[in-house]
C-alpha cells in the first residue's frame, strides 16, 4: 500500500534537469537509459520534481533536428515525442537581465557556455541540484556547485 495514502510524510526532491538528461526519454540508444527511465518513473509519481531554464524547450527541439538528419528518428517521431512531452510536469523559468549577469559570471568562473551555466544558475537560485549526463559539464561543475550525475542516480 502507498505510504502517502496512510498519511505518512512523503519528502519529494528537487532536480534541475538539462536538456541532454531529458533527450535520453525522447531518442534511442542512449547511454544511462535505465537511470534516465527510473528518473521519468520518480517524476510521474511525483517523488522528484523538475525545473528547468525556459529554453529548453528549443534545446531538445535543436537536438531533435540533429537527431533527423542523422537519420536517428524521423520528423514524424520527432514531433510525436515533442507533443508528448509536455505530460511530464516540468516547470520552466524565464531569465532576467541581472540573473544572466549571473550566469555569465558562472560561466567564466568554470569556463562553460552561458546555456550550462544557466543551469547551474538556476540550481542555486532553487537550491536545487543539477542532474545531468554531460560529462563535461558535470566535470567543471562538481566542486562548486550541487550537481548529480545521471549515471549516479539511484
Amino acid at each position: 500500500m502507498d505510504s502517502r495514502r496512510q498519511g505518512a510524510i512523503s519528502v519529494t526532491s528537487l532536480y534541475v534537469l538539462d536538456a541532454c538528461v531529458f533527450l535520453k526519454w525522447l531518442l534511442p540508444d542512449e547511454p544511462y537509459k535505465e537511470k534516465a527511465d527510473k528518473l521519468k518513473q520518480d517524476i510521474m509519481s511525483e517523488e522528484a520534481k523538475m525545473c528547468a531554464p525556459s529554453f529548453m524547450v528549443q534545446e531538445v527541439t535543436n537536438a531533435l533536428w540533429k537527431a533527423i538528419k542523422l537519420r536517428r528518428i524521423t520528423q514524424e517521431e520527432a514531433k510525436e515525442a515533442l507533443k508528448n512531452s509536455g505530460d511530464l510536469q516540468i516547470n520552466f523559468y524565464e531569465v532576467n537581465w541581472g540573473e544572466a549577469s549571473d550566469e555569465l559570471s558562472i560561466a567564466s568562473k568554470i569556463d562553460l557556455a552561458v546555456y550550462d551555466a544557466a543551469y547551474l544558475f538556476l540550481s542555486e537560485k532553487m537550491n536545487a541540484k543539477l542532474i545531468t549526463s554531460d560529462d563535461k559539464m558535470y566535470q567543471k561543475a562538481k566542486g562548486h556547485f550541487r550537481v548529480l550525475h545521471l549515471k549516479d542516480y539511484v
